[in-house]
């Protein structure tokens, strides 16, 4: 690796508790940061986010943890800041693993339990240096590819290489920094097709599990409420890419899944017709004619594996159901009612 430079990356250091806050930036500054913003409320480190330019964002998220997750979302999706690909660093006091996971499920590069040492905290940063992992995005996920192993499936989500500024800056990477808005923008394109291609494929997922018949003959549920979240998301992208076009069928989208509400008995097959194929037009005005059909198998193995999910899923029910009749029958739950009574009454 490039001799770095630690004293060329300005970061973006979040902590609301002031004694912590102290701490980390002893931290940093002993591996070598100079340019520390520190801020200890959330409007300020937003603020921070869209007028300055953070080659790092270290954020504590004990205390904050939901706001914090849905910030760093946002600055993946390009909501928030100038650079969706910023190295993000969260620290946090919990060990509770939904806590952890929700961390990670966020799109944050790394998390780092407090208490930690400055080596170690080093040694974390020196990694999303010369080793940060490439991105995936899904229809609810960007962030790092954190797949263990390859497998049939890692074809279903292309990883991307995105911009590592903070690489670049402690390199002082002169080239690699001039193209630095050029090379954000190719990214933010590719994530951004990706995505709009991920949540139409949710939608076309959606309406096949349904239509399509398992073992049993039985359809599968129609969500119909993560269909409606997912075309106003897809709205809301093709507004954001500034395609009106594209935009203006997802109307069309959302009407006809809202009708989906009003329907008594078997849902019209017509209507679920026309739910994939406005879900496909749009991401077809959007990819300048790009279809869902180089999606195709990917959309039917992944209805193939929820088919098998949901059918194991009723297979277990089915079990658990035939035991507990059968322990019932065994502690004369079947006699005259008694049993059935004395526990109503419990």
């Amino acid at each position: 690796m490039a001799e770095v430079d630690y004293s060329l990356a300005p970061v973006l250091l979040f902590d609301p508790v002031h004694a912590n806050q102290r701490t980390t930036r002893y931290a940093l500054h002993e591996i070598g940061f100079r340019q520390i913003e520190c801020v200890a409320n959330l409007k300020d480190l937003k603020t921070g986010l869209t007028e300055g330019t953070p080659a790092l964002l270290v954020a504590e998220s004990s205390a904050t943890d939901a706001d914090i997750f849905k910030l760093v979302r946002s600055i993946r999706r390009s909501e928030l800041g100038n650079n969706p690909f910023v190295v993000i660093l969260l620290t946090t006091w919990s060990r509770d693993t939904a806590h952890i996971r929700r961390a990670i499920e966020c799109g944050a590069d790394d998390l780092i339990v407090r208490p930690f040492s400055t080596m170690f905290a080093e040694e974390r940063v020196r990694t999303l240096i010369k080793g940060r992992k490439d991105f995936i995005v899904t229809s609810d996920y960007i962030g790092p590819d954190r797949r263990k192993a390859p497998s049939a499936d890692r074809t279903s989500a292309p990883a991307i290489e995105v911009p590592n500024l903070l690489k670049a800056t402690v390199e002082a990477d002169t080239e690699a920094l001039s193209r630095g808005a050029k090379w954000i923008k190719e990214a933010k394109s590719t994530v951004t097709g990706e995505r709009l291609r991920r949540i139409a494929m949710r939608i076309v997922v959606n309406v096949e599990l349904h239509m399509s018949k398992g073992a049993g003959n039985l359809a599968a549920k129609l969500e119909t409420d993560d269909m409606q979240k997912s075309a106003r998301e897809l709205r809301a992208q093709l507004l954001r890419a500034e395609r009106r076009e594209a935009a203006e069928i997802t109307e069309a989208l959302i009407d006809q899944i809202s009708s989906l509400d009003e329907c008594k008995g078997a849902l019209p097959v017509d209507t679920l017709k026309l739910i994939k194929e406005l879900s496909m037009g749009a991401y077809a005005a959007y990819a300048n004619g790009d279809s869902l059909e180089r999606s195709r198998d990917e959309i039917d193995r992944t209805v193939s594996n929820l088919r098998k999910r949901l059918q194991a899923r009723a297979e277990e029910a089915k079990r658990r159901a035939e035991i507990a009749a059968v322990e019932g029958e065994a502690d004369g739950s079947g006699q005259d009612g008694e049993p059935e009574l004395k526990r109503a009454a419990m």
